[in-house]
């Protein structure tokens, strides 16, 4: 089970996707590769799911969507040279130094541009579901929407 990183607030919702997502990689890259996708979906759709986690997921996507506050706390989440992500992802690899998008798409031996279209698919994906709660993804389950979408984002993250 993943460790979830804290603040003085308590847990971080986001440090806590990322640490889901950290681990679903590095479990994939260090075995089968092939389940890449399908793992990352899976964890983010658990944290996303989990009653206690989402309201924070949701705040913070929010106002990444509405301020520069918040967009700029998503853009230290994910962005290319010094995500949480890709730097979670080099401690569950059990790696000492950090990792940034371009060093996981070299991992990946794809683009990093790849690595960015598999996070737009997931993030377009909760809008729809979390924040739109457009149907029919607001109510398909979350086996139904990694069987769906992992073929594309698999696709993108090993070519």
């Amino acid at each position: 089970m993943p460790e979830v990183t804290t603040t003085a607030e308590g847990p971080s919702a986001l440090n806590a996707l990322g640490d889901a997502l950290a681990q679903a990689g590095a479990e994939s890259i260090s075995g089968q590769r092939e389940q890449l996708a399908a793992g990352l979906l899976s964890a983010s759709l658990k944290q996303w799911e989990n009653p206690e986690v989402r309201p924070q997921l949701l705040a913070d996507l929010t106002a990444a969507i509405t301020d520069e506050a918040g967009a700029e706390k998503m853009r230290a989440f994910m962005s290319a040279q010094s995500s949480q992500i890709f730097s979670q992802l080099g401690k569950a690899l059990g790696l000492s130094q950090t990792l940034d998008i371009n060093e996981v798409a070299e991992i990946l031996k794809v683009p990093p541009l790849n690595i960015n279209a598999a996070q737009a698919q997931v993030w377009g994906m909760v809008i729809l579901r979390y924040i739109l709660r457009l149907e029919p993804i607001s109510s398909a389950s979350a086996d139904e929407l990694v069987e769906l979408l992992a073929p594309t984002i698999q696709r993108y993250l090993v070519g």
